[in-house]
């Protein structure tokens, strides 16, 4: 059974509740100058990671849930434990809970997939988003572009709701999920290429954040 994490140091508490205050906001409002239409705001309460050995072997689960959303409880993530030196097909999913039924944003990121994307970074990475440090226990590469979930208009960017994983020797460190919202302003797209890099060189990202979760990993 995955164990969950309740405590953490005081600035942890902080930085969570930070990172919480920016998960539950969803969607901003985004307005442009092409009739003007508002963005309807959305609300994030699990984010679900799942991890299939490209080998073969049972699948690996770990999610952030806050079922009340943006109310009096802390959310929880659970622990993140993988194999060392094993290649996982990584999936992301994001559902709004408080909605009866559930609602499974995760269509809606597929959908819009010229506006979203997902990065992965942390201390435990390194990848497109992360530079390659001593402390990164996992490489992470994109699997996907928007062509995989819509018709394409412009550059076949990635979407990051799939991934690869590929596990080094054993080591502890974070898993960042993030997704950013980025729809056009002003006529002009926001989503463009090399935004992980921007990201990777510590440069401000347009758009806004509709989900930031970080997992703690350990590769065993």
């Amino acid at each position: 059974m995955t164990q969950l994490h309740h405590a953490m140091p005081t600035s942890r508490i902080f930085a969570a509740a930070f990172t919480l205050a920016l998960a539950l906001a969803g969607c901003a409002d985004e307005e442009n100058d092409e009739g003007g239409e508002n963005e309807e705001m959305e609300i994030i309460t699990t984010v679900t990671l799942t991890f299939t050995p490209s080998g073969g072997g049972g699948t690996i689960t770990a999610s952030f849930r806050d079922p009340d959303g943006d109310g009096g409880m802390s959310g929880m993530t659970d622990a993140l434990a993988l194999t060392a030196e094993t290649t996982y097909a990584m999936s992301v999913a994001f559902v709004n809970e408080l909605a009866n039924p559930a609602e499974d944003i995760t269509v809606e990121v597929r959908e819009e997939a010229e506006d979203h994307q997902v990065f992965v970074y942390g201390s435990g990475v390194s990848g497109p988003a992360m530079p390659d440090t001593a402390s990164a226990v996992v490489d992470h590469t994109y699997a996907d572009q928007e062509s995989d979930y819509t018709a394409n208009a412009g550059d076949d960017l990635p979407v990051g709701l799939s991934s690869t994983i590929t596990t080094r020797t054993a080591g502890t460190g974070d898993l960042r999920i993030v997704l950013r919202h980025l729809p056009e302003l002003n006529g002009a797209p926001q989503k463009v290429a090399g935004l992980e890099d921007d990201l990777s060189r510590g440069d401000p990202l347009p758009g806004e954040v509709d989900v930031d979760v970080t997992f703690a990993l350990a590769v065993q």
